[in-house]
């Protein structure tokens, strides 16, 4: 191989691993996929049309932020292997090795193996691509939802999408910074399921029995919110949800107050159910509006 043909095949490799849209994913997953992942949890969100994939990247930088800190006593290797599989043998490195031993004094075959490592380390599975941030691994991942002004980011086990999104809040009504241009409303979810009655009642009884705890009666509001959908209603919805709700304690509708809003995310053929707690002291849990409030926040220009 030439030299300008070795590099210009450099060249198309790195085309094709050159991530869309400034995302490090080489493909946009549906939304769909996290009904193959029954115990991953995740974070609807909501922003300006048109800058669904803005948000999301800024949304996503954030939250693996906040992932490496609170889980980084997490194995590297399990998390590497779970977003990657198992890492293949280096192609680049057997490469190197074999033209280094067999043509040590050779400038010419130095450049080829190089030119080969470059390759080699293009096409491998688990090449880092050239987006920043991303070169350590993580178990948040985007998927596209194919509706405007939305976004929904996938957390796989053991992060936890309900504790991430709270801490950021926290974090945004403690100094002001909303440390994004476009996150609007986050709604984490602590379950997701097929939308459909029955896999809905069997998910929401999973997901409020630890918020409902005997010893400590609480006060609740549902709220639905259903989005290319025509199946379910709220009228079907609340009710439905209601029932879930454990009878161990004195729990109770209020719609003014409450201790917690359970809210329904319907999208299409899946559903997320998540309990946020603090929801006027976070800002209806809105990271501009939070921010906001403190008056910070940072310029959309």
């Amino acid at each position: 191989m030439s030299r300008d043909k070795a590099h210009s095949a450099v060249q198309q490799a790195a085309r094709r691993r050159r991530p869309t849209g400034g995302e490090h994913q080489r493909h946009r997953a549906k939304l769909a996929q996290v009904l193959h992942t029954p115990t991953a949890t995740g974070v609807f969100m909501s922003c300006a049309r048109g800058k669904e994939r803005k948000a999301a990247r800024e949304l996503a930088d954030v939250l693996r932020e906040y992932e490496a800190r609170m889980y980084a006593d997490m194995d590297e290797d399990d998390m590497d292997a779970l977003r990657n599989g198992p890492a293949p043998p280096s192609t680049a490195t057997t490469t190197t090795t074999t033209a280094s031993k067999s043509h040590s004094g050779a400038s010419h075959d130095d450049i080829e193996a190089q030119i080969q490592q470059e390759l080699a380390s293009l096409q491998q599975p688990n090449a880092v691509a050239s987006a920043t941030h991303h070169d350590t691994p993580t178990r948040i991942s985007v998927l596209d939802t194919d509706t405007e002004c939305l976004c929904f980011l996938q957390c796989a086990p053991p992060v936890d999408a309900h504790t991430l999104a709270k801490r950021f809040l926290q974090d945004v009504a403690t100094d002001g910074e909303s440390r994004s241009r476009y996150v609007q409303r986050i709604s984490p979810v602590r379950i997701l399921c097929r939308a459909d009655l029955e896999a809905i009642k069997a998910a929401a009884t999973k997901a409020l029995a630890s918020t409902f705890p005997a010893s400590q009666p609480r006060t609740y509001r549902i709220e639905p919110r259903i989005r290319a959908h025509t199946s379910l209603s709220r009228d079907v919805l609340i009710p439905l949800i209601a029932s879930c709700v454990p009878s161990n304690a004195d729990h109770r509708v209020d719609l003014a107050q409450p201790d917690v809003l359970i809210v329904v995310e319907v999208l299409r053929n899946v559903c997320g159910i998540g309990v946020l707690d603090e929801y006027e002291a976070l800002g209806k849990w809105n990271v501009q509006t939070l921010a906001t409030r403190q008056g910070t926040v940072l310029s959309r220009t």
